[in-house]
């Protein structure tokens, strides 16, 4: 997620069919299968002769703690929410529960279907660009502030209720009947970077679509307290296509300290750096929200904002530090 935003979701043009182009995908089946056929001998001769083959990050068998390959990557373990569904009242509790890898995987990984119901899926300007959200209420979403600047509130589209983006007419939709952006929302470094919209009429609420939680304590999140992201972003620096499945990662809280960038660049009363080996949000994610556990429920502590390519920390706002401005639209 690199600071000029929205970060919008290319999906690139479907491949042109040709003759020649057939040609070509035959010859390069040919040395596939040719360099396949030297890799087994290579590997017949490497084990005759004795040579140490090794599998690299795909060991499932030992535990991460008391794994000896120095090779192997590992992801932090998730915050802690053993909450109980209650319906329509319920804030931060899914019917169905997240579920999460085990210390294996570096990057992002497929979310359990349904497990984040408060997470909406932003079409902007008539599908020119795309961003995520949240519901705060069954008529408000919280997103970025760039996101939505300078947008006629008509022109987007919120999806609800959605797995994944090619099967978003399965979801609940609703158009924006008005926006708020923070009034001293930034351009130039993205602080204040939140806004709210108001839908033309509210979601219903089901299993599948629900709300998250918000906290005002301004000490949440805590410095290397573990979040959840989750989001279609893109899943590298140099994709052009958002993700069709919504995807999910956890990091960790970084104090302004860090040496790496842009967590030096904060403003800590009002924005969180986070991110964790290689594990953060990117083009696309912008506007979805940062999880973290309080009183035992799933609570949007952080906005997707700002940061530096992406694989590295990231800026999100702290959500907390809005409580006026977040009360003032949808009430205490």
């Amino acid at each position: 997620m690199d600071y000029p935003a929205p970060a919008y979701g290319i999906v690139a043009p479907p491949v042109e069919f040709s003759k020649t182009k057939f040609i070509i995908i035959i010859v390069f089946i040919v040395v596939i299968f040719g360099l396949l056929i030297l890799g087994a001998i290579a590997i017949a001769l490497g084990v005759g002769l004795g040579v140490g083959l090794s599998r690299r990050h795909d060991d499932s068998s030992s535990s991460s703690s008391s794994n000896s390959n120095t090779d192997s990557y590992s992801i932090l373990s998730p915050p802690t929410v053993t909450c109980t569904y209650g319906g329509s009242t319920t804030c931060g509790c899914a019917a169905t529960k997240p579920s999460f890898l085990t210390p294996r995987i570096i990057q992002g990984y497929t979310a359990t279907a349904y497990s984040w119901p408060w997470i909406v899926a932003l079409y902007i300007d008539n599908d020119k660009a795309f961003c995520g959200g949240f519901l705060i209420s069954y008529q408000h979403v919280m997103t970025a502030a760039h996101c939505v600047e300078d947008i006629i509130p008509s022109t987007i589209t919120v999806y609800a209720g959605i797995q994944t983006l090619s099967s978003r007419s399965s979801g609940q939709s609703r158009v924006v009947s008005s926006l708020t952006t923070h009034p001293s929302y930034s351009t130039s470094d993205y602080t204040n970077d939140i806004a709210i919209l108001t839908l033309q009429s509210a979601f219903n609420q089901t299993t599948i679509v629900g709300k998250c939680c918000l906290t005002f304590d301004t000490s949440l999140p805590s410095i290397d307290e573990h979040a959840v992201i989750a989001g279609w972003g893109a899943t590298s620096s140099t994709s052009q296509t958002i993700s069709d499945k919504l995807l999910q990662g956890v990091i960790q809280i970084q104090s302004s300290s860090s040496s790496s960038s842009p967590c030096s660049l904060m403003s800590s009363s009002i924005q969180i750096c986070a991110g964790y080996a290689g594990t953060d949000s990117c083009y696309g994610d912008s506007g979805s929200p940062l999880m973290t556990s309080v009183n035992n429920s799933w609570t949007c502590t952080g906005i997707v904002s700002s940061g530096r390519g992406c694989g590295t920390n990231g800026l999100y706002t702290r959500v907390s530090a809005y409580q006026s401005f977040i009360q003032s639209i949808i009430g205490s």
